[in-house]
């Protein structure tokens, strides 16, 4: 796929997500638009620098977990952070722990600066909201 079309298709996949949890509808909803940006980011690599952008920008605002439109759902953050293990999703959780917590952890153990590298571990216990991790089911990295 083109670079532009498959940023548009990036883009659109995040919005799909923004508005149905926007929308009231839980991750559980949004799970087959999140599972479209990890494919899409795996086809594409030249989305990473894309999509860590995006973390960037979205962590740098003091309350990340707003669903206004063109941000980024935490959620998805979350479960990027699982499937591809991207080192700069560990600095970009790093820069706002120092940013807005001066470092300390115990400030910010609910923010998403600290459930970035929970992310990272395979016994991730946000796994058990996701039906792709159920039953039979295997973790995409694996496959």
């Amino acid at each position: 796929m083109n670079p532009l079309k498959s940023s548009q298709l990036l883009d659109i996949l995040i919005e799909n997500a923004l508005r149905i949890l926007a929308a009231g509808f839980g991750v559980n909803s949004a799970e087959a638009s999140f599972f479209e940006v990890v494919r899409i980011l795996r086809e594409e690599p030249g989305l990473r620098s894309v999509f860590v952008s995006k973390v960037r920008s979205a962590l740098s605002l003091r309350s990340p977990e707003l669903l206004d439109s063109g941000s980024l759902p935490i959620e998805l953050i979350e479960l990027v952070a699982h499937e591809m293990r991207w080192p700069e999703l560990l600095q970009i959780a790093d820069d706002r722990m120092q940013s807005f917590f001066s470092g300390d952890r115990a400030l910010a153990v609910s923010d998403i600066a600290s459930r970035i590298p929970a992310a990272f571990r395979d016994d991730w216990e946000d796994r058990e909201f996701y039906r792709h991790y159920g039953a039979g089911g295997q973790d995409s990295r694996l496959s």
